[in-house]
This record gives structure tokens, C-alpha cells and sequence, in this order.
């Protein structure tokens, strides 16, 4: 049964994050290790509610990352003060608006790159799950063109039609030994969504 004010509803409220998807990417931190000592630069697509902001910034905190950039962007305006964190609202399948925006901070590429985007939804699975695909589609060029070689990434994607073929998508792209599939035991048990994991290829 649905319960919206379950465990990581509470928990959330309880540590300050403002949702509770923080503990989806500390579920995936944990086991991968995505942020490291060395990260100094990461991408948030779809950064509202910015919970994930909060807790990346935590993490580069926790490794004594002095000088990084974060930079965030979403549709929706996010008010979120950090240091060394910039939020933009932008659609990101503007790519010469996003270079432009990236271009301000001296930034090509980056260590890192969190999706936890999702389409708006509607409640007809065939519908929803084409708008989940084409956004998958229409932002796969972020982490072509903008990752490091080196870098890391997790995307959310649903197990809706079109998941294998994206996923053999970035398979083939990048080194299909670094990519692995992850649902955080924090996703409710009957969400469809789970996530590609890129670790990187140095560990």
C-alpha cells in the first residue's frame, strides 16, 4: 500500500534533506563510490528538489574536496545556497544554451554527472513510458559529450519499453564492464524506476 509519509519520508525530514531520493544516491554512493577525493567537478540534470544537490556537496565535504563546482540545472527554479554550487534554469536539450552556461565557469567536462530527471507523467503506461525513453534520448548527449573518460555517472531510467536498448545504448558507449544496474532498496517496491550506474574505469 502507498504511504507517503513512510521510513525515508520521516528520515528526510529528520536529517534536513528536502526528499527523500537523497538516500537513493547514498544507497548508490555506498556501494559505488562514484564521489571520491578527486571529484571536483559534477552535473545535476533535473537537480529540483535539490536533495541530491545537498548530498553530493556533503560528500565532497566529507572527502575535504576544497576547490569544486557543482552546477545544477532544472526547469524549475532551485534556491539553494552552497559554496562552489551554481543552479540554472534551463532546459538542457538547449545544448549551445547549456555550453554557453558551462562556458561561464571554465567547465568542458566533468568527474561526475547525477540524473535523477523523470518526465511528467500521466498515468498511462504506453504514454509514459515513450516521454521516459525520448528524455533519456534527448539528454544521452550530456554524458557523450560531457564526461570525462574517467568519469562517473547515475542516470535514473524506468523498466518500462525502451530500457534494454537504452541501456545497451550506454553500454556500447562507454566500457560495458563500468556500467551496472542498481535499485536502491529506498525506491518504493512498486516503482518501476531503477538506475545506470557508470563507475570509473580507473578502479
Amino acid at each position: 500500500m502507498y504511504n507517503p509519509y513512510d521510513f525515508y519520508f520521516k528520515k528526510a525530514k529528520k536529517e534536513w534533506y528536502k526528499a527523500r531520493s537523497a538516500f537513493k544516491l547514498q544507497e548508490i554512493q555506498d556501494k559505488f563510490w562514484l564521489i571520491t577525493k578527486n571529484t571536483r567537478s559534477v552535473l545535476d540534470i533535473g537537480c529540483a528538489p535539490w536533495s541530491w544537490l545537498q548530498y553530493t556537496i556533503g560528500q565532497l565535504k566529507k572527502f575535504w574536496v576544497q576547490q569544486y563546482q557543482v552546477i545544477g540545472f532544472d526547469l524549475k527554479k532551485v534556491e539553494l545556497n552552497f559554496p562552489g554550487l551554481s543552479t540554472y534554469v534551463q532546459d538542457i536539450t538547449e545544448q549551445e544554451k547549456v555550453y554557453s552556461i558551462l562556458s561561464q565557469h571554465q567547465l568542458s567536462q566533468f568527474d561526475f554527472i547525477q540524473s535523477d530527471i523523470a518526465p511528467n507523467t500521466i498515468g498511462l503506461k504506453d504514454i509514459d513510458a515513450m516521454r521516459s525513453i525520448d528524455l533519456l534520448e534527448q539528454t544521452y548527449w550530456i554524458y557523450d559529450e560531457l564526461l570525462r573518460d574517467d568519469g562517473a555517472f547515475v542516470i535514473k531510467i524506468f523498466m518500462w519499453p525502451g530500457f534494454d536498448e537504452f541501456v545497451a545504448k550506454i553500454k556500447k558507449r562507454f566500457w560495458a564492464k563500468t556500467i551496472k544496474l542498481f535499485k536502491p532498496q529506498s525506491c518504493r517496491a512498486n516503482s518501476k524506476e531503477t538506475y545506470i550506474v557508470r563507475v570509473s574505469p580507473q578502479k
